[in-house]
């Protein structure tokens, strides 16, 4: 099935999702994933999106177009002069028959974390997150490794799936090499692509999370990030490319 004619999807983004210079990356793509299930009536497995530039908040339409599968399904997502995705669903998902279990985190109870206080005023959409680092990074710390490890939740009423969920959770840190920097540079996103696996993780729950930068150049990295729930089994990981603006 092929559609010749975009699908609109209306979006309204708030101003308290506002991330560095636009709209939380990671919510731009949950929108994306949203407007391409509700479409195809299938279940989102990957995404790879494409940032051409920041969106901003207030609304906007998400057009859905050249769908195209079976069993399996590809739609290609995309908002105006900001963003393009290819979306990758499925009409039947199955059972999980691997991994069998989830990994253990050494039974460490979240809540007994101090958090990471991120100031609201810096980044808005931080109000969202609660997040208990793990190891000794923080962001501007000036360490050795370009690697976060953390729990997360999302404190949100906004209704997200669980997908949505994952997306928004895997872009919810700052690039790794935050953690070898003293101040903050430019780091946009241009390219994030993700896979996403069965969960059974309540909305309110916690998410172990890693995310570190596997190299850089002066201009350039990528970082991977990987989410399991509480249970430590996998939800998703991601890759992004990023460009590094200033120093």
């Amino acid at each position: 099935m092929t559609h010749l004619a975009p699908a609109p999807f209306p979006i309204e983004f708030d101003s308290s999702w506002l991330g560095f210079g636009g709209v939380h990356g990671g919510l731009v793509v949950a929108a994306l994933i949203r407007a391409a299930a509700v479409e195809t009536g299938a279940t989102p497995l990957a995404v790879s999106a494409h940032f051409t530039g920041p969106v901003q908040p207030g609304p906007v339409d998400v057009a859905v177009d050249d769908v195209r599968g079976g069993r399996t399904v590809s739609a290609r997502a995309s908002m105006p002069d900001s963003v393009t995705a290819l979306v990758r669903l499925a009409r039947t998902v199955g059972e999980t028959t691997w991994p069998r279990t989830g990994s253990d985190f050494g039974g460490t109870d979240p809540v007994t974390l101090p958090p990471l206080e991120i100031p609201v005023d810096f980044v808005p959409f931080s109000q969202y997150l609660d997040i208990r680092p793990i190891n000794a990074a923080r962001p501007f710390g000036r360490g050795d490794d370009p690697e976060f490890e953390v729990w997360i939740r999302l404190m949100s009423a906004v209704g997200f799936a669980p997908v949505e969920r994952a997306a928004i959770l895997l872009d919810a840190l700052p690039p790794g090499l935050f953690a070898t920097m003293s101040a903050p540079v430019p780091v946009p996103t241009v390219e994030f692509a993700a896979h996403f696996a069965p969960s059974r993780a309540a909305a309110d729950g916690w998410y172990h999370l890693r995310h570190r930068t596997v190299w850089a150049t002066e201009m350039l990295c990528v970082d991977e990030a990987e989410l399991t729930d509480g249970d430590g089994h996998l939800v998703g990981q991601a890759r992004q490319l990023r460009r590094i603006l200033g120093g």
